[in-house]
């Protein structure tokens, strides 16, 4: 899909989404990737640092792809992967330290439920992550496991 039906969809799929003022969702772009790998450095996530190249292609291949925006600034992310159906996977979701508790990660996740209303959403989560994703519906269904061949 190109990006703009990707920009054309999301529009579709956020007028049923409230964002407070001086916020916004939008398709990720290529110039977003610095400020990707800055929160991501933060968080101590190495993947977009150490093998930049190969993340920038992940973006690319993505989608759903998004940042949200406060005041313009690039605040977090999330990049998933769906078949449309059945699975959306989220790969990465992301707000920096200073904007938790605000709500970003919950629009972030309902933006994605609104792309895909017919889909679950499937993710792995770190163990600090895991009570913000239960307090929005997520449930334990079991270990996950991941190989890293880099």
């Amino acid at each position: 899909m190109t990006t703009n039906h990707h920009s054309q969809q999301l529009t579709t799929a956020l007028a049923a989404l409230e964002l407070p003022p001086n916020v916004q969702i939008r398709c990720w772009e290529e110039d977003d990737f610095a400020a990707i790998q800055h929160l991501s450095k933060i968080e101590d996530w190495p993947t977009p640092i150490r093998r930049a190249a190969e993340a920038l292609i992940a973006w690319q291949h993505s989608w759903p792809a998004l940042v949200i925006t406060d005041h313009t600034e690039v605040v977090g992310f999330v990049r998933g992967l769906t078949d449309g159906e059945v699975t959306t996977y989220i790969a990465e979701l992301l707000v920096a330290a200073q904007h938790r508790s605000k709500g970003y990660g919950r629009l972030l996740l309902e933006a994605c439920h609104l792309l895909y209303p017919h889909t679950r959403l499937d993710l792995a989560a770190t163990e600090g992550a895991i009570p913000f994703y239960k307090r929005h519906g997520f449930r334990d269904v079991g270990p996950g496991l991941r190989k890293s061949y880099r």
